[in-house]
């Protein structure tokens, strides 16, 4: 009885030891992220990062995401950017496509290490915090947006994840649930984002700018009616990718300067 117990429990042990170990670790296109002890706490993130940048490269590759065949017109502006959108179980998925003005590997570097900069030139963006980068392909950052429209600002708490794939950058993020993790701005309820991905591609017909797919999913929580939520989601992506084309200019002048 003894001896069964003992090794019954070593079996158990041991086979925890194997789960703890492939939670730690996550392998996509040859790329291994893997947690030093101290980051173990973030590996159901990692794992969750995954996920979510299988579902994000599995739309982008879809061939009906890029004949927007199922999808419909949301919202536009007069530069030619048009947001569409398609509903799901989770609510309504929407997406905008852009061209900015720099190579695909300063848009990859600017996105990922520029995060905590965003307050600075994006209205829209309260605060942005970058909580761990256990592996340099993946983070955990929380970030919260102003009022827009008749919504007020929501938190957010996701890990992102990045990898290159051939000639093309593919970010994507999802929420994820710290239980340690305690916010300091009060009053902001906490959204819940499924999925958001980026696609970063180069232009053939201008090597120095990026041909930029952006989709997002997300649940706002709190109590507002479907239809304002769905109306919010497009001119949310809508000033967005205006301010991001913005500021993406606005660097390639400043290093033209700098290299002139």
């Amino acid at each position: 009885m003894t001896s069964s117990f003992y090794f019954t429990s070593l079996f158990l042990l041991v086979s925890l030891g194997f789960v703890m170990a492939d939670k730690t670790t996550l392998t996509l296109h040859d790329v291994t992220d893997h947690l030093d002890k101290d980051d173990e706490k973030y590996a159901d993130a990692l794992q969750i990062s995954g996920d979510v940048f299988r579902e994000v490269e599995a739309l982008f590759n879809d061939e009906n995401y890029a004949t927007r065949n199922g999808w419909f017109k949301d919202e536009s502006n007069d530069e030619g950017d048009v947001v569409f959108a398609k509903d799901t179980p989770n609510g309504r998925m929407v997406t905008i496509s852009t061209e900015l003005p720099m190579s695909p590997e300063e848009v990859i570097k600017e996105t990922w290490e520029g995060s905590e900069t965003l307050p600075e030139w994006n209205p829209h963006i309260n605060f942005a915090k970058r909580l761990a980068a256990p592996t340099s392909h993946f983070d955990v950052v929380t970030y919260g947006n102003n009022d827009v429209l008749v919504v007020s600002g929501r938190e957010f708490v996701s890990a992102r994840i990045w990898r290159k794939v051939g000639d093309t950058y593919i970010l994507a993020s999802r929420s994820v649930n710290l239980p340690w993790f305690k916010s300091t701005h009060k009053g902001k309820v906490r959204a819940h984002l499924h999925l958001a991905g980026a696609r970063f591609r180069p232009n053939p017909q201008n090597p120095d700018s990026t041909l930029t797919d952006v989709v997002m999913l997300a649940d706002l929580k709190g109590f507002l009616p479907k239809l304002i939520v769905n109306q919010v989601m497009g001119r949310v992506m809508i000033m967005d990718t205006v301010t991001n084309r913005r500021h993406f200019t606005d660097l390639k002048a400043k290093r033209d300067k700098h290299n002139a």
